[in-house]
């Protein structure tokens, strides 16, 4: 994120994700004969009329008749200055969108089952077809979208999304055939990642410093919090006299609902309220000197390889920071998506012998985490407080990792050790309270290190967390087609150490992160120096 773009505040957020403003697309004037670089253009002799309209508005505009947000604007055009009402309506609309959509791509696992037999194949395709497509489609729509995406407001990308989404769900529940299913639920996972986009960019542009540090991290547990219901709607739906084809009516019932609140929604884009304010004086005034410098200008082919596909490679195989939190946020996510056919194989079996409605309330556990995950929220506003902004530091906001490394291992270590076959006469009240450890995790896994991300790479935000974002999408998608036969292979207890394992090294990486953070970003070419950032 670029917040000096936007005109109202230069303080970085403490925890958030950086949508693609931070990449410098090329400038698109109001008027083709005004489309020219700023260094390029010719004085322009703007009428004082129109630069005392502008003012009005809460413009500034140069001698070459480019127009800019004033630094000490106090115009109510400005996402920042909407109402409370306003903001606040928008945002639980995006909550809300990110909820449901996260939900529908965990609910493939548990819907496998059920939906193999009607379509006369093996569990493991079911779980392909269902869960893999779907965040296959999700991490590649991450990859190709955000250019695209950025070139339009972000309502109309919700309207749309949310449309096209709903479309996709209705079509699959009424066609349930192989076919269908490979191609809808592909095409919905690639339309998912679509508001994902935009969606903290619009936080960030309403919100100031501290309310998007609770604002991105309810967004987060929102997510978090739909993987935890999927299980439980899912099976009680496929075991009703619905079956599992009516999950995707209501997923389109829902997502249909919330394209209508779309439609109250207000464009939040900075850029876009710029752009649409300067061509209505523009053309009032019957003036053509107007233009602006627009960062949502689709790029053409050769930048969009070079920004949005090589840049992330280079930063993932040359930068230890993004490689490390890229492999720890994605592989923690994905532990959701594994445990979501793991958990029948555990609480199935003897000696729980749980029903598979039983077991599908066991993920509420990892919900439960997410309440705590507003205390470390705590204490980046107490930071913000005690420190002056230009002198925090991208690992003075690591705190919640810091925790939640130890957290998430002690959380495994204690859900393994007392499963079968490690162990088979503690009651299962154990390891279900552990998974609640394990939910307080990914939340701040992907909160905080999301963060760093940003804060570290500035400029090159977008590209240093599209790894993370890309890795999460596959993995979680990878994850469930051998997650169940992993535990049954292993025996839960064995599969879980695996995972705990995997934790404990977490912890040693955090530990080096306190150590060494400071250091290894000092080397960075691409990384910022610190202060501020």
């Amino acid at each position: 994120m670029n917040e000096a773009k936007v005109g109202l505040e230069s303080v970085p957020s403490v925890a958030s994700t950086p949508s693609t403003d931070s990449i410098p697309w090329q400038k698109e004037a109001i008027y083709p004969e005004a489309s020219q670089s700023s260094s390029d253009r010719n004085t322009v002799d703007v009428p004082a009329d129109i630069s005392f309209a502008l003012l009005q508005k809460g413009f500034d505009i140069d001698r070459q008749g480019v127009v800019r947000w004033r630094q000490d604007s106090i115009t109510s055009i400005h996402p920042r200055r909407w109402s409370l009402l306003r903001k606040s309506y928008d945002s639980a609309v995006i909550c809300f969108m990110e909820f449901i959509m996260t939900l529908i791509s965990n609910t493939g696992s548990s819907i496998a089952p059920y939906a193999m037999e009607d379509l006369g194949i093996s569990r493991e395709l079911a779980l392909f077809y269902f869960t893999t497509l779907y965040l296959l489609g999700q991490a590649i729509g991450g990859l190709i979208l955000p250019p695209v995406a950025e070139s339009f407001g972000g309502r109309s990308i919700y309207l749309t999304s949310t449309i096209a989404y709903s479309a996709c769900c209705v079509i699959l529940g009424a066609c349930p055939t192989v076919p269908v299913v490979i191609v809808m639920r592909f095409a919905s996972g690639f339309l998912s990642a679509m508001p994902a986009v935009v969606a903290c960019g619009s936080i960030e542009n309403m919100w100031d410093t501290k309310a998007r540090i609770w604002l991105v991290h309810v967004w987060i547990s929102s997510a978090v919090a739909g993987l935890a219901c999927a299980p439980t709607i899912a099976t009680v739906i496929s075991e009703s006299h619905l079956r599992w084809p009516w999950l995707f009516y209501i997923a389109a019932i829902v997502t249909a609902a919330i394209a209508l609140m779309c439609c109250w929604m207000t464009e939040s884009r900075p850029s876009q309220l710029l752009k649409k304010e300067v061509k209505d004086v523009a053309r009032n005034n019957s003036f053509s000197g107007l233009s602006l410098d627009d960062a949502d200008s689709t790029p053409d082919l050769k930048t969009f390889v070079r920004v949005h596909l090589a840049l992330p490679i280079r930063l993932f195989l040359t930068e230890p920071i993004v490689f490390l939190t890229s492999i720890m946020g994605a592989t923690v996510y994905g532990i959701i998506y594994l445990f979501t056919p793991a958990l029948p194989v555990i609480y199935t079996s003897p000696p729980y012998t749980f029903t598979p409605l039983q077991t599908s309330l066991v993920s509420l556990a990892l919900a439960l985490g997410i309440p705590l995950t507003f205390l470390p929220r705590i204490y980046d506003i107490l930071l913000l407080r005690r420190k002056a902004p230009s002198t925090i530091e991208p690992e003075d906001k690591l705190f919640g990792f810091y925790v939640a490394a130890p957290v998430l291992a002690v959380g495994l270590w204690i859900f393994s050790t007392t499963i079968p076959p490690l162990t088979s006469h503690l009651t299962p009240w154990i390891s279900i309270a552990a998974l609640t450890l394990i939910g307080f995790a990914v939340v701040e896994f992907d909160n905080v290190l999301s963060g760093y991300l940003t804060d570290t790479y500035t400029s090159y935000a977008a590209s240093a967390i599209s790894p993370m974002s890309f890795l999460r999408a596959v993995l979680s998608g990878v994850f469930p087609l051998f997650g169940e036969r992993m535990f049954r292979g292993l025996g839960g207890g064995y599969a879980g150490m695996v995972l705990a394992g995997c934790a404990t090294g977490f912890c040693v990486v955090a530990a080096g992160f306190w150590r060494w953070g400071r250091g290894v970003r000092g080397r960075s070419r691409m990384a910022s120096d610190g202060c501020g950032s």
